[in-house]
Formats: structure tokens, sequence, C-alpha cells
């Protein structure tokens, strides 16, 4: 059981303070004071930090996800920590902002690497701005036939290009308009909550814009352009947030964001995220975070699986890991449950990193009973079987079925 409260807790030079593959037990770790390591043997593949200092914070994502700790950590010096039961995160943060600050761009960070990971897009880490890259952008969307995406990326190219001398390719984006014959623009966000159509675009890869959004309700999908192809990074749900990116640095967007479903979308700012949110939400805004930082860390494993069905496999099994947590559910109980995912069949393959593929080559998948395809829906009849079908396949990575108990 977690504790109840928040409180300082001391570990002498040598200690253990987690140990890899341990239950969290719902609680969150602050650095108060001295320096606590990662185990070298147990650093992951992924996994940026080797080490923690004062105002450091570890355990967000095994708290919030129900995993066990990835590392084994121990106190480096004399370490003070203080503690918080997970539950409390929420009022524990709204009550310290620029802790939770630091907090929000740590995990941010540690999301938008593994991002570019799975894009695999190679982009400068500095990501200086291009405003060219819209145009660019615009005519990929434009053999996708997708005209509001290119409308919105030409027309935010215009907006910046009226605004700074030099700018020589107005004409042409002026031009790809009139061929596209699209009337979208740029939603303007005239109130902070908006209700938004299926396939309206809140923003475009490239583009400027430091907003930070939470799906109140329906779905938005994530995507980028990779090597010419639509590449999906995360279909999000009610409670998710996105665009948290800008709390880093001013750069432009990894990804586009469209509604995939009719959308309530709550937009806020950096400066204001903490007045515009209650406690409540703002633990809904970390738990959001923790887990698309988990489901990425599983999606970099499953990337690295030869087999294009035991990705197909591996991905809805972390998928129905991830609703039932969001749902508070029993694992064993959750085996009578049918689950739904709202994506079409290639952007399933595409978040497998499944561009091109023979239909034989994953007929397997195509044709198992448990699984039933839809435009743009993917139900999954029995958890079970999803189970047996992985049964204890590993890799030298990691281990892809969560162990239950």
């Amino acid at each position: 059981m977690a504790e109840d409260e928040v409180k300082v807790v001391n570990y002498s030079k040598g200690a253990a303070i987690v140990v890899q593959n341990a239950v969290n037990p719902g609680l969150f770790y602050i650095v108060k004071n001295g320096r606590v390591a990662v185990d070298s043997e147990h650093i992951q593949i992924d996994h940026e930090l080797t080490s923690y200092s004062q105002g450091d914070s570890f355990g967000l994502v095994s708290a919030l996800t129900e995993h066990h700790f990835l590392v084994t950590l121990f106190a480096e010096t004399d370490v003070e920590l203080l503690q918080i039961p997970i539950r409390l995160l929420g009022s524990f943060l709204k009550e310290n902002k620029e802790l939770a600050m630091k907090i929000l761009r740590l995990y941010s960070h540690e999301l938008r690497a593994l991002q570019r990971n799975l894009s695999r897009a190679n982009q400068p880490a500095d990501r200086e701005y291009f405003p060219e890259k819209l145009i660019q952008n615009a005519k990929t969307y434009i053999a996708w036939q997708k005209p509001d995406l290119a409308a919105h990326s030409l027309h935010r190219y215009i907006e910046w290009a009226k605004t700074h001398q030099g700018s020589n390719q107005i004409p042409e984006a002026e031009n790809l308009l009139t061929q596209i014959r699209s009337n979208v623009k740029p939603i303007e966000w005239k109130n902070q909550k908006n209700t938004l159509n299926a396939g309206d675009v809140i923003f475009v890869e490239s583009e400027m814009n430091r907003d930070i959004f939470v799906v109140l309700e329906g779905n938005v999908k994530l995507f980028s352009i990779v090597r010419g192809f639509e590449y999906v990074i995360d279909v999000l749900g009610a409670g998710e947030i996105f665009g948290e990116m800008s709390l880093i640095d001013n750069a432009p967007r990894m990804a586009s964001a469209v509604a995939e479903t009719p959308s309530t979308i709550l937009r806020v700012t950096p400066e204001n995220i903490f007045e515009t949110v209650g406690e409540s939400l703002m633990q809904k805004i970390f738990e959001s975070i923790a887990r698309r930082i988990w489901f990425s860390h599983q999606r970099l494993i499953i990337l690295r699986m030869q087999s294009p069905v035991k990705r197909l496999y591996a991905f809805l099994y972390n998928s129905i890991r991830d609703q039932d947590i969001r749902k508070g559910a029993n694992l064993t109980a959750s085996y009578a449950t049918t689950y739904q995912f709202p994506l079409a069949f290639e952007e399933l393959c595409s978040m497998c990193g499944i561009i091109k593929v023979k239909n034989e080559t994953i007929e397997e998948f195509l044709t198992d009973s448990n699984i039933v395809i839809s435009k743009d829906r993917i139900t999954v009849k029995s958890r079970k079987r999803i189970e047996e079908r992985l049964g204890q396949y590993k890799t030298k990575q990691g281990q892809i079925l969560a162990k239950l108990g």
C-alpha cells in the first residue's frame, strides 16, 4: 500500500533506493539533498539519465502506469528524498509551480527524445526553425490527398513570410493554395475551450506554436512525415496532453495534430497552465505524460522485433494494458473485456513501423478471429488470446508481456 502523506526519507551512501523489476507501491520521489545514481549494469539503452541530483525526480512513470521499476537506483552520497504518494501528486505540484514546471520539462524532454527515436527522423538536436519546410510539408500533404493539412501549412508559412524580409516564396505558397482549393485556415482560438470536428487541424509539423492542449473529449492523432510517409506517433484520448514540447524551448512542432473524431480541446499557454487547470486535471496531465513515456519505451522494443506479425500483436497488447491502466481495471477481470482502438489498420501498421508489407506476410494477424478490423476501428475480443499469441516472447532489451499478479 502507498503511504498517505508526503514525507522526507533518508538513505546512507551506498544504500539501494529502488531495485530493478521491483513493484512501485505508488510513490514518487524528489531529491532534496545528495546524489542518486543509476546502477550502470541496469541502464536501459534508451535511458539518458545516469544520476539524479537536487531538484530531480524519479518514480513517476512506474507509479502512474503500475509497472515495475526499469532500473536500480542507489545513494551515491548520503541522500535526502521527498517521498510523495502518487494520488497526492496533482495537489502537491499545484502548490509547487516551479518544481512542477521543472518536472514537466524533464519528462517532456524525455518524451521528445523517445519520439525522435521512434520516427527515426534524425532531426537536429537544436531544431532550428526553417519556415520553408512548411511549403515542403504542404507538397507532401497534397501528395497524400490531404488538402486541409496543406492549406494550414501554407497559411502558416505566409503568416511568417509577411513579417520577415527576404522571404521570396510567398507566390509559390499562394499558387499552391489556389491549386488545392481548400477553404481551411488555422483555427482562431478565441476561447480556451473549443469544440472541433473530425479532421480539424490543430497544428502542423514545422510550425511555430507554443500552445499546450488537453483533450477533454474525443481523440486526437499525432503524426509526422518520415521518408515521405505518414508516421503515426500516437492517438490520444480524454485527459491526454499534447503540444507540451513547447515547455522546453521555443521550437517548431515535431508533429501534426488533427482531431480524429469530434473533440473538445482545452488550450492553455506555458505561462498560465498552473492557473488554468485544477488539481485533478494536473494529475491527469502527469499521468498522460507518464503513460506516453512508458508506451514509447515499449514501442522502441517492439520496433526491434524482426517479425511484423509479432510487432502487431505486441503493440495491441500494450495498447490493451494502457486502456486497463487508465480505467483502473483488474487484470484478471479484464480477460472478459472487449477492447476497441480508434485506429485504421494502416495507422496501426504505421505505429508498428510497417510501411510496406504484403498481406501474405501478416496473414496470421489478418485472419485472426480474435481481431476485428473495420474502416476506422480495431476491436480485440480477448486479451488472453493476444497473450497466448505472444507467449513468453522476449527481446534482449526487455520483456513485452507485463508480469501479472
